[in-house]
């Protein structure tokens, strides 16, 4: 007696595949996630450093030509604002690099008025 096979039927459809993708996909977010979380903190508590040449034009040279009063009361409000979300959300790394930036536009705004 010859006995056949059904063929294989392969499911395709969204419910078949998406549960196998989405476990792999939280998985390998598991795993990067500490990384990024620490690249992100450092990288946010360098990056107001990049402000350094324009404080240093305020406060040591008193130079404040080209630079917007508005712009940094702006950033100022934006960082308060950032950092207060931070805190209600429990997000350390928003609300500590925003108080990193408040420091700098706080420091800017100060200079351009004194």
């Amino acid at each position: 007696m010859l006995h056949v096979r059904k063929p294989l039927r392969v499911q395709v459809s969204a419910a078949g595949i998406v549960p196998r993708a989405a476990h792999v996909t939280e998985h390998v977010a598991d795993a990067i996630e500490p990384h990024v979380n620490r690249m992100v903190l450092l990288l946010g508590l360098i990056y107001p450093l990049a402000m350094a040449p324009q404080l240093y034009n305020v406060w040591a040279l008193n130079r404040t030509a080209g630079l917007s009063a508005v712009t940094s009361v702006i950033g100022l409000t934006v960082a308060i604002t950032w950092t207060v979300y931070g805190l209600i959300h429990r997000q350390k790394t928003i609300w500590i690099v925003n108080l990193a930036w408040i420091g700098v536009h706080a420091a800017m705004v100060t200079g351009l008025f004194r």
